[in-house]
């Protein structure tokens, strides 16, 4: 947390300051940051200060604040980013999609993360190893074999080659 707070100190500095101005990729490191620190509102303000300072956000912003409000299962607050996506014309990406689909399966909601796959597939995302995996691991641990075997096979039939999580699960 000493680190995040060093950053937002440089942060002020640098908006204090005429000669350099903050980008994307430090408002990013910062979001990315506090979101790991679950400082999730300090980072949701950190994007509002952004759309301010017409620093437009992209979707590793949106990825970085999905990924910590997924960790603290604040669901909501999730689809409203995905909301804001749309809004400003910036589409999720297979990272965007994993992040969900993997904390909807560690929270055991199995038919959720089925449904953002689907989601994901129909917007031309075509799932990865984690996503995937992420499934197979819930599904095993559901001890729904047929259905973690239907998953590697699909998997496999998209041209993923399985890795050893994919082996180990």
């Amino acid at each position: 947390m000493g680190n995040t707070q060093m950053a937002i100190e440089f942060l002020q500095l640098m908006e204090k300051g005429k000669r350099c101005e903050p980008n994307i990729n430090l408002y990013n490191t910062i979001i990315d940051s506090l979101c790991k620190d679950k400082m999730v509102d300090e980072a949701l303000g950190l994007l509002q200060e952004m759309i301010e300072r017409d620093i437009p956000p992209n979707v590793v912003t949106y990825n970085c604040l999905i990924q910590g409000l997924c960790n603290l299962s604040i669901w909501k607050e999730v689809k409203r980013l995905f909301s804001d996506m749309k809004d400003y014309k910036i589409v999720p990406d297979v990272f965007t999609f994993s992040i969900v689909v993997d904390a909807l399966c560690k929270e055991g909601h199995i038919e959720d993360a089925e449904k953002v796959v689907w989601i994901m597939i129909q917007q031309g995302q075509n799932p990865n190893l984690v996503t995937y995996n992420s499934l197979m691991d819930r599904y095993c641990l559901q001890r729904q074999i047929d259905e973690a075997r239907r998953v590697f096979d699909t998997m496999v039939a998209s041209g993923l080659t399985p890795d050893a999580h994919s082996y180990g699960i």
